[in-house]
């Protein structure tokens, strides 16, 4: 069977993205909110509902297997039909942003960029827990000025825009698939750790060149090398983040963030810097 010329191009692009890089479906749902309601956010058209206000009932029908692109999921499929212009459905649509402009049916290059994007990573589900304490103006003040970009760290010498955490998975101390995931990160050490309060309220405090966002009492979960600027924990054989991080069985709202190195000179004379912290609420 011939393979579908877009899907050739997809799959290429996954092939080549980073095995920790991390567009979660969080990114992606919305644009199909938009663009998809409501033949599949309440009616279910071919069986999927990606834009169902339930985000997490959007992501399992996405991940159900395609009659279009048959051995792939719905979620890539609706790429394909977004691309080839037959999706949204008798919208007029060719599929190539340029010469869809003007019509509001059709999915703009940005839009169409951050599917692209979350199909490239691996199709992750929605994130966990909730993103505090960034670099990019709204927290405390970055040491040196030296702002991240929106819902980051601060900027480093390697990256501009600054570490990002976020997380994936179940948050459940009985069935743990928490998994934490640091992107825009130099490829040097990264330290995750946890902790039981957040730093000056939340907005964190001056700490090596970026900001420390966690505090209290602190657990160190593991210390990872990133690769293509990213590190996940647990990595494989890794304990799970309840274990490591001593979860009590009734679960608990535990903070967590990413100290990594920054060998250059660039901002404080310590060569370190940290992501923006996360609040994630465990059950039991």
């Amino acid at each position: 069977m011939q393979m579908h010329p877009l899907l050739t191009t997809t799959l290429g692009l996954f092939l080549a993205s980073s095995a920790f890089a991390q567009t979660t479906f969080s990114a992606a749902h919305p644009v199909f909110q938009a663009s998809c309601t409501p033949c599949h956010s309440s009616f279910g058209s071919g069986g999927l509902n990606l834009a169902s206000s339930n985000i997490n009932q959007s992501y399992a029908s996405s991940q159900l297997l395609s009659y279009y692109v048959p051995g792939q999921t719905k979620g890539l499929a609706s790429l394909v039909r977004i691309q080839d212009g037959s999706m949204p459905q008798s919208a007029g649509c060719t599929g190539d942003p340029a010469l869809d402009v003007g019509n509001a049916s059709c999915l703009t290059a940005s839009e169409q960029a951050v599917v692209q994007a979350w199909i490239n990573d691996g199709q992750l589900g929605p994130s966990t827990g909730t993103r505090y304490c960034f670099g990019d103006g709204s927290g405390a003040p970055c040491p040196c000025g030296n702002s991240g970009s929106a819902q980051s760290g601060c900027a480093s010498s390697v990256v501009a825009n600054g570490g990002r955490l976020l997380a994936t998975g179940t948050a459940r101390v009985t069935s743990d698939s928490l998994v934490l995931r640091g992107s825009q990160l130099p490829n040097s050490s990264a330290l995750y750790f946890q902790g039981t309060s957040q730093v000056g309220g939340g907005l964190g405090a001056s700490f090596g060149d970026g900001l420390r966002c966690v505090g209290g009492a602190t657990i160190r979960l593991g210390t990872k090398t990133s690769v293509s600027n990213a590190s996940i924990v647990p990595g494989a054989g890794d304990p799970s983040i309840s274990v490591r991080g001593a979860i009590p069985p009734s679960g608990g709202t535990r903070y967590y963030q990413v100290l990594y190195r920054n060998v250059a000179v660039f901002c404080q004379p310590e060569s370190f810097n940290l992501t923006n912290g996360l609040s994630i609420t465990w059950i039991p």
